[in-house]
C-alpha cells in the first residue's frame, strides 16, 4: 500500500521457459504450453520452423490458465552450454562440484561417487569398491531432495562374467562363433535388464591390418571430402544374449578437427527404438554408461576407470576401424557438417 503501480510491476519476477516448434505448427500460429503447473497460449515467431527454440517469459508464479502471454517472446540470444550434463527425458542434471571437504571424507574413498543434480532429484553414480577395481560394479541411484533421504538404487553397470557367457566360448574360445557379453545393466532384484555384447565371426578380424592405413584414409577424408562428422550407432539388447531384439541405441556424434589425433566426440545419447518403451529408471540406469565413457568423471573413477584391464577396456565404443566396430554392432556413417546438424534437428523434432 502506497507504492507506485510502477514499483510493483517492476517487483515482478518472470522464470524464462524455452519452448520448442512442433513438427505440426509453424510460425505466426498459437499453440499450448505449461510452465509452473499452469498451461497458458504463445504465439510462435513469424520467422520459426518446427524444431526450432524460442525462449518466453512466464510469471514466476505462473501464467493464469488458458491465458495468451502477449509480448512475451524473448529476443534472440547466443548461448553456450559447456558444462557437463545429462538429459533424461526433459530433465536435465548438472554435474556436482565436489568442495574440499568431499574429497578428503575418507568415508567415500572406497566407494567414490559422481552426482549430478537436477531440480526435482539427482542422479548418483557410486563405484562399490575402489581396493577390487575391476570386480566391483557402477551402482546408479535416484536421489530425491530432503534432509535424511538415502539414494534409491535403480541397478548397477557390471563387466560380463564366464558365467554370462555361452559354454563353448568360455572352454573354446578358439572355435566359437556367436554372440559374446561385454557389459550388463542389472536391476535391483539381480536379474540382467539390458546388455551390450559383440558378435564373433569366422576369420573376421583379418582385415584389421588395414587398420595401418588408417591415417591416410583419415587424410583423404579430411582433405579431400566435406565429411568430418561420424555418427555411430551401438545396439541396446535385452536380458538373452542369444536374443537379437535392439530396444535401445548408444548414439555417437564425433568431430575430426585433425587426420593425426582422436576425433572430438560432441554428443552421447540413449534412444529406445521404435516401438520400444524404456522407463525413467532403466534410463537412468542406462545413462550410467555414457557417464562413465564421456570423460567427465575421470577424476573420481580414476582407479577403476584407469587401470589396464579396468571398466574402460571392458566397455565397447566406437574406435573407428570398421571391423571391430562391426564386430561390437556398432554401425558408423560418415556425414558433412550440414548433414550432421540436419540429422540432430530430425531427431529434436516431434
Amino acid at each position: 500500500k502506497g507504492f507506485p503501480q510502477s514499483i510493483i510491476k517492476m517487483a515482478t519476477k518472470y522464470t524464462r521457459v524455452s519452448l520448442r516448434v512442433p513438427g505440426w505448427a509453424k510460425g505466426g500460429m498459437i499453440i499450448e504450453a505449461s510452465a509452473a503447473g499452469k498451461k497458458f497460449k504463445v504465439q510462435i515467431p513469424e520467422h520459426l520452423h518446427p524444431g526450432q527454440y524460442f525462449t518466453v517469459r512466464v510469471p514466476s508464479g505462473g501464467a493464469e490458465d488458458g491465458k495468451e502471454l502477449k509480448h512475451s517472446v524473448v529476443s534472440p540470444e547466443v548461448t553456450f552450454n559447456l558444462e557437463p550434463n545429462i538429459f533424461v527425458g526433459n530433465d536435465k542434471f548438472f554435474k556436482e562440484v565436489k568442495s574440499c571437504g568431499d574429497w578428503c571424507d575418507l568415508s567415500t574413498c572406497c566407494c567414490p561417487y559422481v552426482k549430478f543434480s537436477g531440480k526435482d532429484k539427482s542422479i548418483v553414480l557410486t563405484h562399490k569398491c575402489c581396493c577390487l577395481p575391476c570386480c566391483c560394479p557402477f551402482e546408479a541411484s535416484s536421489l530425491e531432495p530432503g534432509a535424511g533421504k538415502k539414494p534409491k538404487v535403480v541397478g548397477t553397470l557390471q563387466p560380463a562374467g564366464c558365467f554370462d557367457q555361452n559354454c563353448t566360448a568360455v572352454f573354446c574360445p578358439c572355435c566359437y562363433t556367436g554372440p559374446k557379453m561385454q557389459a550388463k545393466f542389472v536391476g535391483t532384484d539381480g536379474d540382467i535388464k539390458y546388455m551390450l555384447k559383440s558378435h564373433i565371426k569366422c576369420c573376421q578380424y583379418l582385415c584389421v591390418c588395414l587398420a595401418f592405413c588408417s591415417p591416410c584414409f583419415r587424410c583423404v577424408r579430411f582433405c579431400c571430402t566435406d565429411t568430418q562428422y561420424t555418427k555411430y550407432e551401438q545396439n541396446v539388447y535385452g536380458n538373452d544374449l542369444n536374443d537379437e531384439t535392439v530396444y535401445a541405441k548408444v548414439i555417437y556424434t564425433d568431430r575430426m578437427i585433425c587426420p593425426c589425433i582422436p576425433d572430438e566426440r560432441v554428443q552421447i545419447r540413449i534412444e529406445p527404438l521404435e516401438g520400444k518403451t524404456i522407463s525413467e529408471e532403466d534410463l537412468i540406469l542406462l545413462s550410467s554408461f555414457p557417464t562413465l565413457i564421456s570423460g567427465y568423471t575421470t577424476c573420481e573413477f580414476a582407479l577403476p576407470l584407469g587401470l589396464p584391464g579396468g571398466y574402460l577396456s571392458a566397455l565397447p565404443t566406437p574406435c573407428g576401424i570398421a571391423q571391430v566396430d562391426d564386430a561390437n554392432n556398432i554401425q558408423s556413417q560418415h556425414l558433412t557438417i550440414q548433414e550432421s546438424l540436419q540429422s540432430r534437428r530430425a531427431e529434436d523434432m516431434f
